[in-house]
């Protein structure tokens, strides 16, 4: 179950994977070590996490919103700027400016996703890739977790990045399994594990997210780091505002349009 921060996370971790498409682990041992019987059920753990994010009219309050922060992958001396834009009712775009490299972008519609890349051109997006990038798209993915997972079942009580968490397992209507790891003492999301599709095939991504900070009521995790094939990628959220996005912003690039006949 997504809500508004968790939404911003997941544009950000599709900018961080497709940069790593570019340029080009699975659970924890200390998961697997500790695991213990779960002590809630699923539903709990969402409601818990959607009340602790703000709550349900918080998450409701808004159509649209627009984070700023920064990209970096430390041991490649790779970063650059970043903005996430999203709409109800799932419209989102990541626009990522990288030094030395050029501008990634990545963004869905409505009905088209699509990505720009220096390195891998332009690509309209299908299987996977597609099905992924639709779910992250979704405003109001919390609120809704129906329309894409078939279930979702606290697994364990377990440790993830130092911190006692809820390991929850989910099931989507395409068939793909991923682990989400909610922290049990303040209910937040603290990571997820799962297999990232890209142009270079599914790739295993853990994502660790921290430092929680209140937008406009709504709390949004401001520090997100992935590894994905080894690599380390850094995002950090300066800014989130709400309701001042352009609808514009979303419309399909001149040369994915001409790839889909629009």
């Amino acid at each position: 179950m997504q809500a508004v921060g968790k939404r911003i996370s997941g544009y950000l971790l599709v900018a961080a994977v497709t940069v790593t498409a570019g340029c080009a682990a699975g659970t924890s041992s200390s998961d697997r070590a500790n695991a213990i019987a779960p002590s809630l059920e699923a539903s709990d753990v969402y409601t818990r996490y959607v009340e602790a994010l703000g709550g349900r009219e918080a998450l409701q309050r808004y159509s649209s919103s627009r984070g700023v922060g920064e990209f970096s992958m430390p041991m490649q001396g790779i970063s650059g700027e970043l903005e996430v834009f999203g709409a109800a009712p799932n419209l989102m775009l990541v626009r990522v400016e990288i030094t030395g490299i050029g501008t990634v972008r990545q963004g869905y519609d409505g009905e088209v996703g699509w990505s720009i890349n220096p390195a891998t051109g332009s690509m309209v997006l299908e299987g996977m890739m597609l099905d992924q990038l639709r779910q992250q798209a979704d405003f109001l993915g919390p609120l809704g977790i129906e329309a894409y997972v078939d279930s979702a079942r606290v697994v364990a009580d377990t440790v993830f990045d130092e911190r006692p968490c809820q390991k929850v397992r989910l099931v989507t209507k395409w068939g793909e399994e991923y682990f989400e790891y909610y922290d049990v003492e303040s209910g937040l999301l603290a990571g997820t594990v799962r297999r990232q599709a890209s142009p270079m095939g599914p790739m295993e991504t853990t994502t660790v997210v921290s430092e929680y900070q209140d937008f406009g009521g709504i709390l949004v995790p401001t520090m997100t780091v992935q590894e994905t094939m080894g690599m380390e990628q850094v995002i950090t959220v300066t800014a989130v505002e709400f309701d001042t996005v352009d609808p514009a912003v979303f419309t399909l690039p001149a040369e994915i349009a001409a790839m889909v006949g629009k």
